[in-house]
């Protein structure tokens, strides 16, 4: 393993453990993986979050699916073809979360996206989560929808399955994974009180300006433009 491998590695173990210590993960579930150049290490299957160090990643290539290297007992995650779909739609994507948050996980159940007009922050910082189709887990097809989604949004939800997002670190994706759970939660307690309050027409639109300048501002800084 080479210097930058360990230190990829670290990133996404640190991210890993923040998911599980949060009960965004139980024992086995969620996966979270960082681009290495042309390859994406990943966390491995049915191996505990909290229990992970270095040699238990795996890496693979991100165009062809071609595992690189697994420690002997060690496979990629099951959902790492999503992984690759998710870099290749996204060239500035560093890292990448997936987990089963409860609160964000029972608007995937439903069906639902996450979407508000009642709450400023959502919409400066996220707009919507939008939902992506369902896909049976682990398969080609849990990857449908997912290019579109990741054109306007950094997270998503997968139909009947959880939330992932994506990030300039694997890190800032679980932190984007935290802040939708908090959301989520927050979006739930306001339906049983019986329903939003929304803000005023215009006041939602300036908010959705904010966002679309905060975006192109970034994409223009990465970019060079």
């Amino acid at each position: 393993m080479t210097p930058e491998f360990l230190e990829k590695a670290e990133q996404a173990i640190v991210a890993a453990r923040l998911l599980y210590e949060r009960g965004m993960v139980n024992a086995f579930e969620g996966n979270v993986s960082v681009r290495m150049g042309d390859h994406l290490l990943i966390t491995p299957s049915q191996v505990c979050k909290a229990e992970l160090t270095p040699p238990d990643l795996v890496q693979v290539d991100i165009a062809t699916g071609e595992t690189i290297y697994a420690a002997p007992g060690r496979r990629a995650s099951s959902e790492v073809k999503m992984h690759q779909c998710c870099y290749r739609s996204r060239p500035d994507a560093q890292g990448i979360a997936h987990a089963h948050p409860p609160s964000a996980t029972a608007f995937a159940l439903c069906n639902r996206p996450i979407e508000t007009n009642a709450y400023p922050e959502m919409t400066v910082l996220y707009g919507k989560v939008p939902l992506c189709r369902y896909g049976r887990p682990g398969t080609q097809a849990v990857c449908d929808g997912i290019p579109a989604a990741l054109v306007e949004y950094d997270a998503f939800l997968l139909a009947n399955h959880g939330l992932t997002a994506v990030g300039g670190t694997p890190m800032e994706a679980a932190y984007r994974l935290e802040a939708i759970e908090s959301i989520a939660r927050v979006l739930l307690g306001a339906y049983a009180l019986g329903g939003e309050s929304p803000l005023p027409e215009r006041e939602i639109m300036e908010l959705a300006s904010m966002r679309t300048r905060t975006r192109k501002e970034k994409l223009g800084a990465m970019y060079g433009k």
